[in-house]
Parts: C-alpha cells; sequence; structure tokens
C-alpha cells in the first residue's frame, strides 16, 4: 500500500523562506482540539497529546485494515485575536494536524473510542474539520517560539505595503521538535491570512 504523504502533496505550505510571500491556501482537513491558555503550558500540552494519540491510532487502524495509509504531518496551530491585548492566560488556541480527506468521521470516532479503552486517554475534545485561509502572507521564523512576534510584524507591514488587510489568525506550523532542536534553531512557518483593503499605518 502506497503511504499518503500530505507535505509532499502540499510543498508550499510547508516550506518558506525567511521574506514575505504570498501563497493561496486551499480547503483543507485536519482533526483539531481547542484550548485557552498560555502557549506550551499544561493544557496545551495535553491537548498535544491527545491530538497525536488519535492522529497515530488512525493512522496504524487504516493502515492495518487496509483503508489508506499516510504520513502523520507537522503540529499546527491557529492564534485568535491579538494577544497585545489579551493577558496570555486568555489566548486562544487551535492545535492542528492535517489528514487526507478520506479519513471520515466514523474513523475519528472508533479511533477515539480505542484510545480510551486502551490507553485510558479522553480524546473526546478533538473534531475534524474543514479550515480554508485562502490569500495569505507567510515567512520562516528561526529561533525560539517566543520570539516569533517579529515575524508576524514582519508579515503585517508587507501586507500594509501591499495593500492589504492582514486578519487576526495567525498560523503556525512547527516544523521541529522543541525536545530536540536547540531553541535558537527552531522553525516555524508563520501565516496570516490577508484580503484587500484600507489598512490603518
Amino acid at each position: 500500500m502506497e503511504t499518503f504523504d500530505l507535505k509532499k502533496a502540499n510543498r508550499e505550505l510547508y516550506t518558506a523562506k525567511e521574506e514575505p510571500a504570498e501563497i493561496t491556501v486551499q480547503n483543507a482537513i485536519f482533526i483539531a482540539t481547542d484550548g485557552k491558555g498560555e502557549p506550551g503550558g499544561t493544557g496545551y500540552q495535553r491537548a498535544i497529546e491527545r491530538l497525536y494519540g488519535v492522529a497515530y491510532t488512525m493512522k496504524f487502524a487504516l493502515k492495518k485494515a487496509g483503508i489508506i495509509d499516510f504520513k502523520v504531518p507537522n503540529l499546527e496551530c491557529l492564534w485568535f485575536g491579538n494577544p497585545n491585548e489579551t493577558p496570555i492566560a486568555e489566548w486562544k488556541w487551535r492545535l492542528l494536524i492535517r489528514i487526507p480527506e478520506a479519513v471520515t468521521e466514523e474513523h475519528l470516532e472508533e479511533a477515539k473510542r480505542q484510545l480510551r479503552e486502551k490507553k485510558g486517554i479522553d480524546a473526546s475534545a478533538v473534531r475534524r474539520i474543514a479550515w480554508e485561509e485562502g490569500r495569505s502572507l507567510q515567512a520562516l521564523h528561526v529561533g525560539p517560539y517566543d520570539t516569533v512576534t517579529s515575524t508576524y510584524e514582519k508579515l503585517w507591514k508587507s501586507g500594509v505595503e501591499q495593500g492589504l488587510v492582514p486578519k487576526e489568525t495567525g498560523h503556525e506550523v512547527y516544523l521541529n521538535d522543541p525536545r530536540r532542536t536547540a531553541p535558537e534553531k527552531l522553525k516555524t512557518i508563520i501565516r496570516l491570512p490577508v484580503e484587500p483593503g484600507p489598512v490603518s499605518p
């Protein structure tokens, strides 16, 4: 059975340069879980564990059943609202892992059942969603996660210069495992959806 590689099929979404570039992000299917609080905090880490637990349980079960085999791609996160105007404990986020469209709601529910029965993990908050950003700007950030603001500012400035209005839904794609990578070498793709319109300086 051929292994489906979403990263290879959508290379432009998982590679970027440090200078902002415009891309168009089509509709895609993800498993996702929402939360609120500090990035990297306890709730955030537990949500990551649940999400990966579901992803790999589905992967192995569907491969064993001869339905589909796929590589689990990078962890992603959406950040809602303006972090400069919100206390860190109130930051709202949505963790995402992209999955093939052939992976159905029924496959997801079965994976959650298996996790609960075999490992005692409650993944009931994990959902199957569609997400589409359309016209966007993105750039590669190299360095610790707590310095990504500089790349967001770079993207915002690039949008203003092009007469584009950036939306307040930051999208981050994590290209490294922070447990195995030095903070200064971490690579994160930062993406902002944009639309034409007047922009206040």
